[in-house]
């Protein structure tokens, strides 16, 4: 019997912002601009990145201690990330002259969510996200507190640094089997998962924390069918891999994958085939060279994780209604950060 091998990769990712001006009728006033940046990404999942941001949702507020709401949610349109162009609000605010003011911004995917902003504690909260149900990137910046020039007109554009909020987990099903053989991988699924939490994103001069607590809600994430591993491996990779957004979460060595791996050639077919079995296995790693930033048996926020196996005929067995596997950790490696890139924010 042919020993499957799995190997797990981690990567990082972190993203960064954007910019907007608009003039009305306000004397020698500049409304209130952002400038954008996005660190690179994978192309596994639809990720927002420095490519293809559109927009992005805004809160803002100044005045030390009543922090009095300039943007609530609101949307901004725009230019190219990284650039200096500009980016525009869809609601129009003017800097009020020598205040101090505390900004947020995120972006689900180019469209908006359910999220709240405490300016006094410079936190972000995303309550009750569901990334099962989403499957968008949630990106989100917070900036250090700006103090408006005594000139408005002096003013700079609002620099905004965003980072991913989700992890990515991605499931790669190799073959060594010629290639006239048929090798379908179906119903790929890990069950008992964190699907829906409380998500917080929190300024700190140190280093700004992504942390998801609350109310937890377990269920299943389904990544789906693979038809043919067999086959000629698309340069996305989509013919042999499968990957989703998934809520942070710790202790993923009491997690399993399961999945059914079907065999057959062109004398058979998918309903008699050669050999048909189910596998499962754990998703625990603890790994020899992980990445800064992330620790055994934890998917960490702007982490991609990436689960591989060799599937052959002979590895299933007709015997087994189930057969248990064991990933081994082969590699954890990072992302490459785009240039002038912040750090990776920390994890509570």
């Amino acid at each position: 019997m042919k020993k499957s091998l799995f190997v797990l990769g981690v990567a990082v990712a972190a993203l960064a912002s954007c910019t907007n001006e608009e003039v009305v009728s306000m004397p020698e006033g500049r409304a209130i601009g952002f400038n954008s940046f996005v660190n690179n990404n994978t192309k596994a999942v639809t990720e927002v990145n420095g490519t293809n941001l559109t927009s992005f949702y805004v809160f803002g507020n100044y005045g030390e201690g009543t922090w009095t709401p300039v943007y609530t949610n609101v949307e901004v349109k725009g230019g190219v990330v990284g650039d200096d162009s500009e980016w525009t609000p869809t609601e129009v605010a003017y800097w009020e002259v020598s205040e101090k003011y505390r900004f947020a911004a995120y972006s689900n995917g180019n469209s908006s969510t359910t999220a709240t902003f405490d300016a006094a504690n410079q936190k972000m909260t995303f309550a009750g996200y569901k990334a099962v149900d989403n499957q968008k990137d949630l990106i989100v910046a917070i900036p250090a507190e700006v103090t408006s020039d005594a000139d408005a007109t002096q003013n700079d554009d609002v620099n905004l640094s965003f980072y991913h909020m989700l992890s990515q987990v991605k499931f790669t099903f190799n073959t060594t089997d010629s290639k006239d053989y048929t090798m379908k991988i179906s119903d790929v699924k890990v069950e008992n998962a964190t699907v829906q939490a409380d998500g917080t994103y929190t300024y700190n001069a140190a280093g700004n924390t992504i942390d998801w607590t609350g109310s937890a809600t377990s269920g299943t994430y389904e990544f789906g069918t693979l038809n043919d591993i067999a086959e000629d491996i698309a340069p996305d990779g989509s013919t042999n891999s499968l990957a989703l957004l998934v809520i942070p979460q710790e202790n993923t060595n009491t997690l399993n994958v399961t999945f059914t791996a079907t065999f057959w050639d062109a004398a058979h077919s998918e309903e008699s085939p050669i050999a048909k079995g189910n596998f499962r296995a754990s998703l625990a790693y603890e790994g020899q060279s992980l990445a800064l930033g992330t620790t055994a048996n934890t998917w960490t926020p702007g982490f991609k994780y990436n689960y591989s196996v060799t599937i052959n005929g002979s590895t299933i067995d007709p015997d087994l209604e189930e057969k248990v596997i064991k990933f081994n950790v082969d590699a954890v490696d990072g992302w490459d950060d785009a240039t002038g890139m912040l750090p990776t924010p920390g994890v509570v």
